[in-house]
């Protein structure tokens, strides 16, 4: 009797091939925090946006800077495959210029678990699948020509990269009042 492995039976998209590519220009130039129990049901919606956000379901910070890096999460492998994927842990370094009046915010929200990160390139969005850890920092330097900014060290791992989504409209042109 033989013994047939079939693999894991994932069915694999053809790939996209294009002469002109269209490219997606990097940076984080916006973020948001989501609950993790809020859902939208169309993420490219700026209406839908503006009820997530009224309702606090969403917080947006519209001018932002940051970068992304990825690790691959390995396991031992068999046969000839010496390790596999299981996927990635993320960790987002973002800049917010609002030190002193978000000072409250950062504080309350660094020991809470649960709320999903999203992000904006140039034209894109993103969302985390699962809650991430969020760990503010302001370091102060000595150049006294230097703002003091947020620095903010998000951290999640999920298996899969993130799926990019349109921008929503002018959701991150300009702060929102939430009333």
């Amino acid at each position: 009797m033989s013994v047939y492995y079939p693999g894991c039976g994932v069915t694999i998209p053809d790939p996209e091939c294009s002469d002109c590519p269209t490219k997606e220009l990097g940076g984080i130039r916006s973020f948001w925090l989501q609950k993790d129990t809020y859902a939208f049901t169309d993420i490219t919606d700026p209406a839908e946006w503006q009820t997530a956000i009224s309702n606090k379901d969403v917080y947006v910070f519209p001018k932002t800077r940051g970068t992304l890096e990825q690790t691959e999460v390995e396991s031992q492998g068999f046969g000839d495959q010496t390790t596999v994927v299981d996927g990635y842990d993320f960790v987002v370094n973002a800049f917010e210029p609002n030190f002193s009046d978000n000072v409250d915010f950062w504080n309350a929200i660094k020991t809470s678990n649960n709320y999903k990160l999203g992000w904006r390139t140039e034209s894109k969005i993103y969302l985390s699948d699962d809650a991430v850890g969020i760990i503010p920092k302001a370091p102060v330097g000595e150049d006294i020509k230097v703002a003091i900014l947020w620095n903010i060290m998000f951290k999640f791992s999920q298996e899969d990269y993130p799926t990019p989504y349109d921008v929503p409209g002018t959701v991150f042109d300009r702060c929102v009042d939430v009333l």
